[in-house]
């Protein structure tokens, strides 16, 4: 009934807490009783979860970081895709992006997005535990270790991408008015309803849902939820704001370049290096999940890479009729696909097999360079491309897992629900189907109800003047270059005083 006891026999990586120390301080050759190592086991299984849930607690934090760089990213590519005249306005709406809608996201978008009530809507969260973070408790009893406070964290992150999405689409044209009130409705209202369908116990498409719409909707980061979404804001916003002066017809296609190529690739990286953060974080934890985050890196990285090399071929060597560009290797065109194939592996990164997601990434090129096409063809002016990247690709990438998902992978409520090449019965592809559908309509429907408005009281699109003249001369205190914008005009005085007027005119021609 007595057995000896050393702290030789804890785990040497164990942090040793006070109760710990309490429970096992038998110290070296001091014999125990069953009561004392009972408490002490106690003891010690209570310090591993502790350090498990600290453990989960960093990983999240680590991954929302990364996400929240991709802010960064969305500003560098931005600021490369726009013209000289629009810089500082398109660096400053990335800046409020994350700010202001943070503000949104935690008075009432996480509200309505996630519901701690054990009988919550299926439609959208409203328990109020979430509303400003009202519910908030690290305090007492309750031990989360910080989790609750990392997880809005995370979700903060991923409400600002959805947001920055739509703000490339209606680049150097939308009112700073305008772009709040969009960014309000978005981050406050239409997003996080779509993350409450498809994310939340409640939803009903979420597949966490056993009584979900068919098998519930398999969306692991944010295919549909956050790419789709913006997209489709990014399609509407772009559509109703008119294309830019001169966009189709009246100046030539090279007066609309973006202005500096490096920017759009560094934007390029600093979005895929983020993306190790959106897709494998998705996991939410590390502890029972490195596998699928480990899983959900590689898949990333392969797609991406794919929907790269695919992109840059695809432009070089399809005829003009096809939207290529013969004879050119077209960089902003890659990069393009790139973000593309990242945003096709989203939805399924640790749903799918890592062969299946260099054809994911092969495909979904495929998705962004015939929606690139088909904006132009209609004539849709979208300076970023960012419905073919996130909406087009987001719609591809929800689809690719009705075809690709893994039986053992599948984490539906209901049971395993597989994709089609893997034996399913096709119930999850209809799933998949139905869920695009919703956020289409839903998200289509909120925001032409939003833009419309917006437009119809001249809050949505800047004047004949200020576009003439350039937001940044306009509206920022003048150029993002001045020493380049000085000597350009100095330039253009001595050549063409009489049909040159502006710096900003100059530079884009």
């Amino acid at each position: 009934g007595r057995l000896p006891l050393t702290f030789a026999i804890l785990p040497p990586c164990l942090h040793m807490g006070p109760q710990l120390l309490s429970a096992c301080n038998f110290g070296p050759g001091v014999t125990a009783n069953v009561s004392s190592l009972t408490a002490c086991a106690m003891a010690l299984r209570g310090q591993l979860e502790a350090d498990e849930s600290e453990t989960n607690t960093f990983y999240l934090l680590f991954c929302a970081a990364l996400v929240f760089l991709m802010q960064a990213g969305f500003a560098l590519l931005s600021a490369g895709s726009v013209r000289m005249r629009s810089v500082k306005n398109i660096l400053l709406k990335s800046v409020m992006d994350a700010c202001f809608g943070g503000l949104v996201w935690y008075l009432i978008g996480f509200g309505f997005a996630y519901d701690n009530s054990e009988d919550g809507n299926a439609f959208i969260g409203g328990s109020g535990h979430n509303f400003a973070l009202s519910g908030a408790d690290d305090t007492t009893g309750k031990k989360d270790y910080g989790y609750d406070a990392v997880f809005f964290f995370f979700q903060y992150c991923f409400a600002a991408a959805a947001a920055t999405i739509t703000s490339g689409a209606v680049a150097e044209r939308c009112t700073l008015v305008g772009y709040c009130a969009y960014v309000f409705a978005i981050v406050g209202f239409v997003y996080p309803t779509v993350v409450h369908w498809v994310w939340d116990k409640h939803g009903f498409l979420s597949a966490f849902n056993k009584d979900a719409m068919l098998t519930g909707m398999v969306d692991f980061a944010g295919s549909g939820v956050v790419h789709m979404t913006g997209g489709i804001c990014a399609f509407t916003g772009a559509f109703i704001i008119r294309p830019r002066k001169g966009r189709f017809g009246e100046l030539p296609e090279h007066a609309f370049a973006g202005q500096s190529a490096s920017l759009q690739v560094l934007g390029t990286f600093l979005l895929w290096f983020g993306w190790y953060g959106f897709n494998p974080g998705s996991t939410l934890a590390l502890h029972n999940y490195a596998r699928d985050a480990a899983r959900a890196a590689v898949t990333t990285t392969l797609s991406a890479a794919t929907a790269a090399t695919t992109g840059i071929l695809l432009k070089r060597f399809a005829p003009g009729s096809c939207g290529g560009s013969p004879g050119v290797w077209d960089l902003g065109h890659t990069c393009n696909s790139l973000l593309g194939g990242l945003v096709s592996i989203t939805a399924g990164c640790t749903t799918v097999e890592i062969w299946a997601s260099v054809v994911i990434g092969f495909i979904g090129a495929f998705f962004y360079h015939g929606a690139s096409c088909l904006m132009r063809r209609l004539k849709i002016d979208d300076p970023l491309d960012a419905f073919a990247v996130h909406g087009a690709c987001g719609l591809w990438g929800c689809l690719a897992v009705g075809f690709f998902c893994t039986c053992e992978y599948s984490y539906t409520e209901s049971g395993p629900a597989c994709g089609v090449f893997y034996g399913g019965d096709g119930l999850l592809l209809a799933t998949q189907i139905v869920g695009t559908i919703f956020i289409t309509l839903w998200v289509g429907a909120l925001s032409a109800i939003l833009f419309s408005g917006l437009m119809a009281g001249g809050l949505l699109r800047i004047s004949k003047e200020v576009e003439d003249a350039g937001l940044d001369n306009s509206k920022h205190g003048g150029a993002a270059y001045p020493d380049i914008a000085t000597a350009i005009e100095e330039a253009t005085e001595r050549i063409t005083p009489k049909r040159i007027t502006s710096a900003t005119d100059a530079a884009d021609a």
